[in-house]
């Protein structure tokens, strides 16, 4: 049973409720004046408890994405690797492809592909946001014209999956309704798999070692996959992240102008937040190796910036603020400041269409 299937939430919220009815109505008939008996009650209370927790959880990442396999939940890596194919090598998605893909708002489809990086040579998961247009293009073995359909790419935060994009900000019914209303201009999602290893947060870098090379599977091969899924080439995108998703979309564009024309963080920070219990030496050398101001010096054209944080949300507005006091000659920065709200989607879900739309503006086709 998967962890996101409803069986799954079904078979642990029996569970739950089944308990609990059987200590409630037997509870005198077990009820013995002994101290194993008290174990055995007590026991049966906390098994209760956690029946419960357990099934308002399954209902909640169902909800909000946050894991999508019992894997995930584990730190352990999924073995994609067997499934996967590499993404320099993909056939341009068919038809055939199509009619399975996940129908979402407004004859929009979710495809879902299981690539190895060309480069990165990680394996791992990505979602296509494909509009209705782009749909009878493909259907009708038209080529997608790289001057009419932009590419955005969408970042999730630690810990959480390519699909919280969808299940806890919607970001299928916003592209289907901005999409509807520019005709000719239409959006296209590509949607990656951030957290590629497992409990460990990567902060979307290439750390040193043996560690999956997140900053390269984040930019150069999704450009590739991309290229070769949907015959579009030479194509810049922008990028949009949420929480640490937000760092990550400003570090590729500033990283990367080549292939990101402009980038929109919402609930950011922007210098590299590794574990605490990283060695001091290696979160010094990723903090030196990813300063952005060293980044931001090598800009060869104003890059356009898109930030927003709230005053509920202490760390981002922090960060933000003080990302904000320096001086950012190479960097176009649009700031929206909210007076309310925390860290967490219910705020994030109205900021991002306005992003969207600034990104829209941003992108060079």
């Amino acid at each position: 049973m998967g962890l996101t299937d409803g069986l799954t939430l079904a078979l642990f919220s029996c569970a739950a409720i089944g308990l609990t009815l059987f200590a409630v109505v037997k509870w005198e008939k077990i009820y013995r004046r002994t101290f194993s008996n008290f174990l055995l009650r007590l026991l049966i209370i906390v098994l209760c408890q956690v029946l419960v927790l357990i099934s308002i959880g399954l209902e909640v990442n169902r909800a909000n994405g946050f894991y999508e396999s019992w894997n995930d939940v584990f730190g352990t890596n999924s073995n994609y690797s067997k499934t996967a194919t590499t993404a320099g090598s993909m056939a341009t998605i068919t038809k055939s492809e199509l009619a399975h893909a996940d129908k979402r708002s407004l004859n929009s489809l979710l495809v879902r592909d299981v690539i190895t990086g060309k480069q990165s040579h990680v394996s791992n998961v990505v979602y296509l946001d494909l509009p209705a247009a782009a749909v009878s293009n493909i259907e009708k073995k038209i080529p997608l014209d790289p001057h009419r359909y932009r590419v955005v790419e969408f970042l999730s935060g630690f810990p959480s999956q390519p699909l919280m994009w969808v299940k806890a900000l919607s970001i299928d019914k916003v592209l289907a309704t901005y999409n509807q209303s520019h005709v000719g201009h239409e959006v296209i999602g590509v949607i990656p798999q951030v957290n590629i290893a497992g409990h460990y947060d990567l902060e979307c870098m290439n750390l040193p070692g043996k560690r999956p090379a997140a900053e390269i599977w984040l930019s150069s091969d999704m450009h590739s996959y991309l290229s070769t899924r949907l015959g579009m080439h030479d194509t810049k995108w922008g990028v949009m992240g949420v929480s640490t998703g937000a760092w990550c979309a400003a570090m590729l564009s500033i990283r990367h102008p080549e292939l990101y024309a402009a980038s929109a963080s919402i609930a950011g920070y922007y210098i590299p937040a590794l574990p605490a219990t990283d060695p001091i030496a290696l979160q010094n050398e990723m903090n030196a190796q990813y300063d952005l101001a060293k980044s931001e010096v090598l800009l060869k054209k104003v890059q356009p910036l898109y930030i927003t944080a709230s005053d509920g949300d202490s760390y981002s507005i922090y960060e933000t603020r003080k990302f904000l006091a320096k001086h950012h000659p190479h960097l176009a920065i649009t700031y929206k400041e909210f007076k309310s709200g925390g860290h967490h989607s219910e705020v994030w879900v109205p900021q991002v269409p306005l992003a969207l739309a600034w990104l829209q503006r941003n992108i060079s086709v």
